[in-house]
């Protein structure tokens, strides 16, 4: 079957308006009954009974999975789903499951809808009205190399359809429009430079596509404003082993931003060399913050290399009290022997417990209280069940926290503000002053005895 790619500089949705309807398929099927041999379940089949768990009456014939498939297919289409509470950000999300829907439902919805359903559900699982995530932009070249990658490697037990075809397919769509070659599986590391439309006005369509696909998914370029930027600013990108790490935002050769992640005041110490590198190839000019930041860096590198030296030991037998102590952070047991911290947040600004080798949930392991604050928004912790009281503020904005069965008490200012992968505090009954969970996931919060 021929495949028509989408053009993504000149395709329009067909739906203009917010609210759309979707025909359920089968709505007017005619029964048939022909004597066939009733086909056998696929490697694509097989992937999506295990991924999103059909009822077992649709696992037995092809031809009942077929049909359930067909029919989350459409469910799952509704764009009503994905519209995200920052407006700014839907023009680029709608538009590009558009597309997505479009080749799927032309190509693979009849001859293959398990795996027209796994690929759906895959590039939109990360979206969520509380987010800024944007799907992967579509490209036939790539999708079908990633897709024909897949079927003859087999993954491993560990590891579910969703989330590596999203990966591989982002990875073979870096390396392609870094290069022009649809090979699976090669990572780049290199500095790729996209000029401005003022430097290059015949390729700004080109460029722009490639600046979108460059981005990070934290910076504003992977969607929102990258077209007003890309109108006035050169930009330098850093990929390393096929991610995008980090970018330099110039104009006429002054350097304007430099941000790291999805941080833009700091300068990761992972990445000074390079940094210092692309300024003197490039001749880049550098004011007093850039030259700061560049500084500040290379003293962080210093102090993480010094504190891994001394806490070698003590990390790799996760020897609480001494790295908390090294840190900062005084500790006492109370009568049950559990822990007592004096406060918690990240060991300094510019890295984390991650970047000395420390794993925050065996770190926080058996600590039932933190006298003081604590501060989860660079945290790497997902499981704190062992933990039952806050004394001040608690601030788990953009955490990655999914558990605190057991936390009862917070004595100041609560912040759970996009929280996306916490549901639940079971137990929490007082919170000294406000409580915001606002654009997050959390539905069950028992009745506080303080909340304003």
């Amino acid at each position: 079957m021929r495949i028509q790619p989408v053009n993504l500089n000149t395709y329009t949705p067909k739906y203009k308006q917010p609210l759309r309807e979707t025909v359920k398929p089968y709505a007017y099927d005619t029964v048939k009954f022909t004597a066939s041999r009733i086909p056998e379940l696929t490697s694509t089949d097989l992937y999506c009974i295990k991924a999103l768990n059909p009822p077992p009456e649709k696992t037995g014939d092809k031809r009942d999975l077929d049909r359930w498939a067909q029919e989350q297919y459409y469910d799952k289409s509704n764009i009503n789903l994905y519209y995200s509470k920052f407006p700014q950000d839907n023009v680029d999300r709608i538009y590009r499951l558009d597309v997505w829907k479009e080749n799927l439902k032309n190509n693979l919805y009849e001859n293959n809808p398990s795996l027209a359903l796994l690929v759906l559900d895959s590039i939109t699982s990360p979206l969520s009205p509380n987010n800024h995530a944007q799907p992967p932009i579509y490209n036939t070249k790539v999708f079908y190399k990633t897709i024909d990658y897949m079927m003859k490697n087999p993954m491993p037990n560990k590891q579910s359809f969703q989330p590596t075809f999203r990966k591989i397919y982002e990875n073979t769509l870096r390396h392609y429009v870094l290069t022009g070659d649809t090979t699976v599986g090669k990572l780049d590391t290199t500095w790729v430079k996209i000029p401005s439309k003022r430097n290059d006005e015949e390729n700004f369509r080109t460029n722009l596509n490639k600046l979108k696909i460059l981005s990070n998914q934290g910076w504003c370029t992977k969607a929102t404003h990258a077209q007003t930027y890309l109108e006035d600013y050169d930009y330098y990108i850093y990929i390393q082993k096929g991610q995008p790490k980090l970018f330099i935002k110039t104009q006429d050769g002054e350097i304007k931003k430099i941000q790291c992640g999805a941080d833009s005041s700091k300068i990761s110490y992972k990445y000074v060399n390079e940094i210092k590198e692309c300024i003197e190839k490039e001749d880049l000019k550098t004011d007093r913050n850039e030259k700061r930041m560049i500084a500040d860096g290379i003293n962080t590198e210093k102090r993480v290399k010094a504190l891994k030296n001394k806490l070698a030991d003590d990390i790799k037998s996760n020897n609480q009290e001494v790295i908390f102590n090294e840190l900062g952070i005084a500790t006492k047991r109370n009568e049950n022997g559990a822990l007592i911290i004096s406060h918690y947040t990240q060991p300094d600004e510019g890295f984390t417990y991650k970047d000395l080798g420390i794993d925050e949930n065996m770190l926080m392991k058996n600590v039932e209280e933190i006298e003081g604050y604590a501060d989860f928004i660079r945290s790497n912790a997902t499981y704190l069940d062992d933990l039952k009281k806050i004394g001040k503020d608690a601030n788990f904005m953009y955490s990655k926290i999914k558990s605190l069965n057991n936390l009862e008490y917070i004595g100041g200012l609560a912040n759970f503000m996009f929280t996306i992968n916490l549901t639940s505090l079971p137990k929490l009954s007082y919170v000294g002053e406000k409580i915001a969970v606002d654009n997050s996931n959390i539905t069950e919060i028992p009745l506080l005895e303080k909340s304003t």
